[in-house]
């Protein structure tokens, strides 16, 4: 009786390790599925070089102003030129007041400030990037982010101090992200503060119609078509 209970216990012990190396196999073969789904999933959708004209960057941020600057100035624009227009109706019912003189004159200079200051960091902006303008990158687009590389020249990897520029990897569920696009260039706006320019001129039509679908489809209302004034 002892040895069959025994064979009984031993066959029971056999089964569940039986059971346990199957569902360990499963378990392995699952793993291997989603590390090898993972891996397709990193594999770059394209990539290609490029660079950046000083033209190029300063057409680009003309746009980034009129999508979120100008709005803004209107506002104020808008607002003082009332402000100004009573001050200018008091005036002329009363020449003489010398306080309606002053306040109207500071409300068309705040006027004329805010629409110089966008123009004035615009032209300080592209003459900060004017040296940038020969270096080269690598965009390379992902199905769920993208990733912007900056390429090194001969001479920088020569240098005794050279430490290379970590890529920017760009998430498109994890950042603030707009996308405006227009007949010369893609232009990708993070956070309303950085702004990249991926001109057409370096782009097949092929890489320029992937960008679109990928960016119109994932974006949705952030990505935009925009004129080239």
């Amino acid at each position: 009786m002892d040895n069959n209970e025994n064979k009984n216990q031993e066959t029971e012990l056999e089964e569940v390790k039986t059971e346990e190396a199957v569902e360990t196999a499963e378990k392995a073969v699952d793993n291997a599925d989603e590390a090898e789904e993972a891996q397709v999933e990193k594999e770059p959708v394209l990539s290609f070089e490029y660079d950046v004209k000083n033209e190029e960057e300063e057409k680009a941020f003309l746009a980034f102003q009129k999508k979120f600057v100008y709005a803004h100035n209107w506002k104020i624009t808008a607002a003082f030129g009332v402000v100004a227009v009573l001050f200018i109706v008091s005036i002329v019912r009363n020449p003489s007041g010398y306080l309606n003189w002053v306040l109207a004159f500071i409300c068309l200079a705040i006027i004329v400030l805010t629409w110089y200051n966008t123009r004035r960091i615009r032209k300080y902006l592209m003459q900060a990037l004017k040296p940038l303008e020969d270096d080269k990158y690598v965009f390379t687009l992902y199905d769920d982010s993208f990733k912007i590389e900056t390429l090194p020249t001969e001479e920088e990897k020569q240098e005794e101090d050279f430490t290379p520029v970590p890529p920017r990897i760009v998430g498109f569920e994890d950042i603030s992200l707009n996308v405006l696009e227009n007949d010369e260039m893609f232009i990708i706006i993070l956070k309303k503060e950085t702004i990249y320019v991926l001109a057409k001129r370096v782009m097949n039509e092929q890489q320029q119609e992937t960008l679109r679908k990928t960016f119109s489809e994932l974006l949705d209302s952030d990505y935009e078509m925009i004129d080239n004034k």
